[in-house]
């Protein structure tokens, strides 16, 4: 069988979230919901522009897997998602040609493939291609009071910074790239090529940063985007403290400043993703403030994945 298939544009993004939220609570019916502003990322790309594809079985009236193959030209490598409707026969067919896809843009990239923890199908098929599991990721969540207490932080050391301000956004990157700088599969971005990123999202995601200083030294970032706000939650897209500073307290203080701007604008929940290989301590400190997992994302890799 050969699959018909055709790219997506922005014109489907009902069809694109109608296809992964089926997939998705399929498999986990307390996951978040994609919605408008999630489903336009995967059609346009999270960094370079995505490789996309809607695919179908040809006795087919709907379209029944959604692929998004994302380059990641300075790291040289592929972030691939592919979402099918449960029931379809077409998951198999659709990671052949995303395969194939990788291989005609660039197949000396590395390929990183997100499977959700429940989907054993897609996790065996991708084992008998000697795909090896190389992550896992949990997502948290917390109920937040409306009534949150803004003397556990540090409020006076934390500040919201205009990305649009090339000073303000020089300091956030260099922190940023120095917190980060020990984490699972990071590789450092120039500050034109991480701006352009931030810029964009600042747009699009209706992203927001703050700093947190210690002695007039930035030590600390967090940044949060409205991803999940059509689920009244709010979403910490990125949180980290300078490696010198690991151990005084700060990734707390800018965590509970997310929890205080969150319940402030009235969201009824807050959510983030951990790597849940991370040394850091993160997740202790995340489950300290009360956040608890509802979700797991695995994430895989075949070193030799030109060859098949």
């Amino acid at each position: 069988m050969e699959l018909i298939s055709r790219p997506a544009t922005e014109a489907d993004i009902e069809l694109v979230k109608g296809i992964a939220n089926a997939n998705l609570q399929f498999f986990n019916p307390k996951e978040k919901s994609i919605g408008d502003l999630e489903a336009r990322e995967f059609i346009r790309g999270f960094f370079d522009p995505a490789i996309t594809r809607l695919a179908k079985s040809p006795d087919s009236e709907n379209w029944e897997s959604f692929i998004t193959l994302n380059p990641d030209r300075s790291r040289k490598r592929f972030y691939l998602d592919i979402y099918t409707v449960p029931g379809a026969s077409t998951l198999e067919l659709s990671l052949a040609m995303a395969i194939d896809l990788a291989k005609e843009f660039d197949p000396s990239f590395q390929l990183w493939l997100g499977a959700q923890s429940n989907d054993h199908f897609y996790k065996s098929l991708l084992e008998s291609k000697d795909f090896g599991l190389i992550r896992k990721y949990w997502t948290l969540e917390m109920d937040l009071d409306q009534t949150a207490d803004a003397s556990k932080y540090s409020q006076g050391l934390i500040r919201e910074i205009n990305v649009k301000d090339e000073q303000e956004l020089r300091s956030f990157h260099s922190v940023h790239q120095d917190s980060f700088s020990k984490h699972f599969g990071f590789m450092p971005r120039s500050f034109e090529e991480w701006s352009k990123f931030v810029l964009q999202d600042s747009e699009e995601l209706g992203l927001r940063a703050w700093l947190i200083s210690v002695n007039g030294e930035d030590v600390g970032f967090l940044d949060c985007n409205d991803e999940l706000k059509h689920e009244d939650c709010g979403y910490v897209a990125g949180l980290g403290v300078r490696l010198a500073h690991h151990g005084n307290g700060l990734g707390e203080d800018l965590l509970r400043h997310a929890i205080k701007v969150h319940a402030e604008l009235g969201r009824k929940k807050l959510c983030l993703n951990v790597d849940a290989g991370n040394e850091s301590g993160a997740l202790r400190l995340y489950e300290k403030v009360g956040m608890k997992p509802f979700s797991e994302w695995h994430q895989y890799e075949n070193p030799e994945w030109s060859g098949i």
